[in-house]
């Protein structure tokens, strides 16, 4: 895999990727949608030993008892996401890659959650919550 880079809105913090993502999605959970002030979030998984900070510190945020975000302490912006269900992977946010083209999204979930009034105009599979729990 060629290795890719993102990071935050104001250069701060930088990260690198250098495994395969293994999913790739857009959420429309309310978390998602409350942190990113945005209807939906697109997302990649990767394998945790894939995933490094390479510049900055981020802060950690811990939204739940089970999930922990990163985010830059100066300019807000949200870069990652891990569950204590899959400690094996990383979540990054699509749209803080250098080239987010590079990651179409595969699925949509947690449709559960979904505003009326967005509409999805693509083919994919849609999962009322996530794509392993249905």
């Amino acid at each position: 895999m060629a290795s890719h880079q993102g990071g935050c809105f104001c250069g701060s913090v930088r990260y690198q990727l250098s495994a395969d993502a293994e999913a790739s999605m857009v959420c429309h959970c309310n978390s998602c949608r409350k942190l990113s002030g945005a209807p939906v979030l697109a997302w990649i998984s990767v394998p945790v030993y894939g995933f490094e900070f390479i510049k900055g510190r981020p802060q950690e945020l811990h939204s739940s008892k089970q999930v922990s975000r990163w985010f830059c302490g100066d300019c807000g912006t949200h870069m990652a996401y891990q569950h204590q269900s899959e400690p094996e992977y990383i979540d990054v946010t699509t749209c803080t890659l250098d080239k987010p083209e590079t990651f179409p999204p595969g699925h949509h979930s947690w449709l559960q959650d979904n505003l009326s009034w967005v509409k999805n105009g693509d083919d994919l599979p849609c999962f009322q919550q996530s794509r392993n729990q249905g």
